[in-house]
């Protein structure tokens, strides 16, 4: 039987966070990949790989605050995988801009701003699912 951890209080806002900024960019992301309301004409230039690795990082997000809620141990590492996936955006996002595509410069702000807040998270989530009891 795998050892769970009694919640602390901070792990229960990091968990919070995580549900939010899981869903915001599950809602967001998704409604410009499906063309919902408008958002992909409003989105501009939207680069694929982005976008799907977003997606793809929301669901991981909500996987981990999911385990951190229950403090599980393995809580942190769907945002290791995360991390992994904002890193291939990245790189594929400059191989993109070096190969002259057509991208939005808010995306050269919100893809590092993505990569910090998750970098983060994924401390913070270390930090609880680590603790002794």
């Amino acid at each position: 039987m795998v050892e769970q951890r009694k919640p602390v209080h901070g792990s229960k806002v990091v968990a919070v966070l995580l549900l939010l900024f899981g869903l915001l960019t599950l809602f967001k992301g998704g409604s410009v990949l499906f063309g919902i309301g408008g958002a992909r004409e409003q989105a501009g230039a939207v680069v694929l790989l982005v976008l799907w690795m977003n997606l793809l990082a929301a669901v991981l997000y909500l996987v981990a605050a999911v385990g951190l809620f229950s403090m599980h141990p393995w809580a942190d590492k769907p945002l290791l995988a995360a991390i992994a996936l904002l890193l291939i955006a990245a790189i594929g996002f400059f191989l993109h801009v070096q190969g002259g595509g057509a991208y939005e410069q808010r995306t050269m702000i919100a893809l590092p701003f993505r990569f910090g807040i998750t970098v983060l998270l994924y401390f913070a989530a270390r930090y609880f699912v680590k603790q002794p009891q």
